[in-house]
């Protein structure tokens, strides 16, 4: 009795296994792939979000300004006994800026033109000097507590 048939059905059906499992490999790559790009639009659109909320607080530009750069240092860790924070805080104060003018936009005089900076741009300008600098995505840093205090004693 030949089973040549049989064994052609056996090949087929392990060529259709080994497809259906590059596909599965393919997909779980993707929703993976999907899923990191969503956390990072939420992550970025509920950070500026909060700084948005800080600057509607503070009507005057350089309080609200400064009131964005705390809650960003307070959001991330970042601290003045950092090394970077000043940088960070000079880098990032852009961002705060564009954010505080489109939440209190100034009057201009007539005829006067001006073109509001693009937050989002702004912002990923700042990402990618962070993460050029830092070696880490500045959002990465959200919800990590921030570092322990240790004083140093010099006798």
């Amino acid at each position: 009795m030949s089973a040549e048939f049989l064994e052609r059905l056996r090949q087929a059906a392990e060529a259709k296994e080994r497809e259906e499992a590059g596909y599965r490999r393919e997909s779980r790559l993707r929703l993976d792939a999907l899923a990191a790009e969503r956390t990072s639009l939420f992550r970025r659109y509920n950070f500026l979000k909060d700084m948005a909320a800080a600057a509607a607080a503070q009507p005057e530009a350089a309080t609200g300004i400064g009131a964005q750069l705390a809650l960003a240092a307070a959001e991330t860790g970042w601290s003045e006994t950092r090394t970077g924070y000043e940088e960070v805080r000079e880098r990032l104060r852009p961002v705060a800026a564009a954010i505080q003018a489109m939440v209190h936009p100034v009057a201009l005089a007539e005829g006067a033109a001006s073109t509001p900076i693009d937050v989002v741009a702004a912002f990923a300008e700042f990402e990618t000097w962070h993460r050029e600098k830092f070696g880490q995505d500045f959002l990465d840093l959200l919800g990590r507590p921030a570092p322990t205090f240790q004083p140093l004693v010099d006798f």
